[in-house]
């Protein structure tokens, strides 16, 4: 046999190999699951925890608004006290929230921050001012409120159970 002249050598043709699955992944695509899993969790953690707080805020803006347009004071403080009791009892609890008038109330407000602007301060107009005849409360006293109910609910996070 003349080693020169190969096409009398019994060879084989060469066999190729078929064609790399889709499934499963390689181990890269695992961690990059797991990875994409993980920053998913934390963004909707952070969203629900901080959901209440945003739903408050938008709303005392959305009464700065009113008051900037001529609703009357009276009015914004009746939605201010609103927010502003349902947001306390998403963060302290219905039961002991709930039933909380006058003194009470402005004094939860304040046990729950280390200022005493509710029973001390400008807060105090929550105890009259939804109550109030029109022209006793003004609209620079119902902003000042609204800037301190901001305040408050930015200074709040909810109780650990």
């Amino acid at each position: 046999m003349n080693p020169a002249d190969f096409s009398q050598l019994p060879l084989r043709d060469i066999h190729l190999p078929g064609p790399v699955p889709w499934w499963p992944p390689a181990y890269g695509w695992w961690i990059l699951l797991g990875i994409a899993v993980v920053a998913a969790g934390c963004v909707w953690f952070y969203y629900q925890s901080h959901y209440r707080e945003r739903a408050a805020i938008r709303g005392l803006k959305a009464v700065a608004a009113a008051l900037a347009k001529g609703n009357p004071p009276v009015k914004c403080i009746q939605q201010i006290s609103m927010i502003l009791r349902r947001f306390a009892m998403s963060v302290g609890g219905a039961a002991p929230v709930a039933g909380l008038t006058g003194e009470a109330w402005l004094r939860f407000l304040d046990s729950r921050w280390a200022r005493d602007e509710f029973s001390g301060g400008i807060g105090r107009v929550l105890i009259f001012g939804p109550y109030a005849p029109p022209g006793r409360v003004s609209a620079s006293d119902v902003s000042a409120l609204n800037e301190l109910c901001i305040d408050w609910i930015r200074a709040q996070r909810p109780e650990e159970t």
